[in-house]
């Protein structure tokens, strides 16, 4: 994670007093843009995320700045309007609200186990379970059932045994209902088409086999990201789906527009995968696609303005955009802070990922 102030001052600069802003114009902020509810859970979970390896003043102020946003935006149901206006008026838009809710709880579940100032981890926990008993278990997408894996098991030092019944049921419907209903030839994958965080899917399943132990969950998870990471890091560089045209099967990933958020989440799924299954390979793929802001991508291009601290929203067929929104930043740091993260390998190289399989029936399996 990079120390100097200089990689926290873009964020500074889209801040205000109600939030986050979403977009800038080159790297100036545009303030009649607007809030988005995603930007700010997840300046709130890289705050969190940072807060035992970062030392530095902006934080618990950033983090109070995005939790305040949050807390405002609250609904009658505990989730949170997905947008905000310039003038202060609060507003759903459109965007997949199980999803948004999903990115609220991950930065809640990370703020209840960080170092950031006590008074919001008492608030966030407190939250936290109100929006987990509203939506933890109603509106399932994948994408948004892979958010609640990742952020129960980011809870678990703090509350070991809590919502172990909805991991097992979210695990067993993206298994059963998701992946075993939609995998073909050539595509091994849990939706029949690829959605925007996807890799969030494959790291909700390995979530969910560190918190229960089923090895099946293991096997799936495995297979998604050996599936994924065949398919996008290729000549020893990451291609990331791009927004123009996205991912069907039969079909190649579309090669532009490629956005960080992509990146920042097969960063995040690979480093997953290696704390839970001790394969160092994953550890490995992920410093690779990481150096994607660093050019190597299939621009060529550094997506990473050193001067400003922010980074390009989009990588397009003429190179890099020339905005320097909050997603971008975000995406940027949050991959820099999941490298980071990782632990030691607890394992030797070669020790088996599962244990032996169990002598009993495939259906009595645990």
């Amino acid at each position: 994670m990079p120390t100097t102030p200089a990689w926290l001052a873009h964020l500074q600069r889209l801040a205000d007093p109600r939030g986050l802003l979403h977009s800038s114009s080159g790297d100036c902020p545009d303030r009649f843009a607007g809030y988005d509810t995603v930007d700010n859970a997840e300046c709130l979970r890289l705050c969190a995320l940072a807060s035992d390896s970062l030392d530095h003043g902006r934080l618990p102020i950033l983090a109070r700045t995005c939790f305040g946003y949050l807390s405002r935006g609250q609904r009658q149901d505990f989730g949170v309007y997905q947008r905000c206006d310039a003038t202060g008026t609060w507003f759903d838009d459109g965007q997949d609200d199980a999803v948004v809710q999903s990115r609220v709880a991950r930065a809640l579940a990370a703020v209840t186990c960080s170092r950031l100032p006590a008074p919001i981890r008492a608030a966030a926990a407190e939250w936290w379970t109100l929006l987990l008993e509203e939506h933890g278990d109603t509106a399932w997408t994948p994408v948004a059932v892979g958010n609640w894996l990742v952020a129960i098991e980011n809870r678990r030092e703090r509350d070991a045994g809590g919502g172990l019944d909805l991991v097992e049921s979210m695990a067993h419907w993206l298994v059963e209902d998701c992946y075993y209903a939609v995998r073909a030839e050539g595509w091994e994958w849990a939706e029949a088409h690829w959605t925007p965080g996807a890799a969030v899917i494959p790291q909700g399943l390995w979530c969910a086999h560190r918190l229960l132990g089923e090895n099946r969950l293991a096997r799936v998870a495995e297979t998604m990201t050996n599936f994924l990471t065949a398919a996008l890091i290729r000549r020893d560089m990451l291609h990331p789906v791009g927004t123009r045209g996205g991912w069907l099967p039969g079909r190649d990933p579309a090669a532009f527009d490629q956005s960080p958020a992509e990146v920042a989440s097969i960063v995040e799924l690979l480093c997953t995968a290696e704390r839970i299954s001790g394969q160092a390979v994953y550890g490995r793929q992920a410093e690779l696609a990481a150096e994607w802001f660093n050019g190597r991508n299939a621009g060529g291009a550094i997506m990473v303005d050193p001067e400003t601290g922010g980074c390009r929203d989009l990588l397009t067929p003429g190179g890099p955009s020339p905005h320097q929104g909050a997603s971008a930043c975000l995406s940027f740091l949050l991959t820099q802070v999941a490298l980071a993260r990782r632990p030691s390998l607890a394992r030797k190289p070669g020790t088996p990922l599962y244990s032996e399989p169990s002598t009993a029936p495939a259906e009595e399996e645990a």
